[in-house]
Parts: C-alpha cells; structure tokens; sequence
C-alpha cells in the first residue's frame, strides 16, 4: 500500500517555521511522509500538489483587527496546479483580533482554487501544531 503524502505551504516570513516543523512531526508520528515548503515571491513556476494526498497551507495573522494572510502565500495558491478537489487544511498562527478573520480569507483563498478545506485551526504553541498533524490523519486518508 503506498504511503500517504502531505504537503505543508507556509509563508516564507519566517513566523511559521517552528509551527510548520512541529506539524510535519504531528503528521510524521501518523505514519505520513510529509514534505515543507515556503512559499517563494521569486519563484514563477508551478506548484504541483498532484502527488500529495493532503495539503497544509499556513500563514500568520497579518494585522491586529483586521486580519489576513500573507500575500506570498495567497500568490503561491494561484500557481497551485492540481489543487481542485485536492483535501486541504488551513493554518494561521494566532496573533491578536484577526486572527479568526485571516483564518477565514486563507480558506477561502483555498476554495477558490477548487480545494476541499476539511480542517482548519489557528496555532500558538508548537504543542498544538504537532497535535493538528496528529489530527489531520482522517483527513489524509491515512489508515492504522
């Protein structure tokens, strides 16, 4: 049987680092090989999520009130080929009031690109990101 794949897309502020780790280990301890990447201004080319069976896409929480997430990682989602119907999860590093809001406009960025959004959460602790990758395994297909 083969090994189920997760894709981790974070912003490349380096705010998420620690978190996108953590959540590779969540999702490595439920036995799924799990690749991260940031999301690169320079880069032109195409993302492709074909072989992945899930795909993880962080951003922080830009602006206190009015939240929203990083706009490296929304351009990185419309480079994203192979992403409709694809099984997602959203991620946002909790920071101040907007957070729910930059949560929010992260998965609908997702959507409308076509992706399942089956999970979501806002992070503060790395504790919590490894226990979202752990969770994230029913998404995933995984199998025991």
């Amino acid at each position: 049987m083969a090994r189920v794949r997760a894709l981790v897309l974070i912003s490349a502020d380096g705010r998420l680092e620690r978190l996108a780790r953590a959540l590779a280990e969540g999702l490595e301890s439920v036995e799924i090989r799990t690749d991260v990447m940031k999301a690169d201004p320079s880069r032109t080319q195409p993302i492709s999520v074909a072989p992945y069976d899930l795909v993880c896409v962080g951003s922080p929480s830009l602006g206190f009130i009015r939240g929203r997430p990083a706009d490296d990682v929304q351009e990185a989602l419309t480079r994203c080929t192979r992403l409709e119907g694809k099984r997602t999860a959203a991620f946002v590093r909790r920071g101040g009031l907007g957070t729910g809001r930059a949560l929010k406009a992260l998965m609908a960025a997702l959507e409308r690109q076509g992706a399942w959004v089956e999970d979501f959460a806002d992070l503060g602790s790395e504790e919590e990101a490894r226990a979202f990758g752990r969770r994230l395994k029913n998404v995933a297909g995984a199998r025991e």
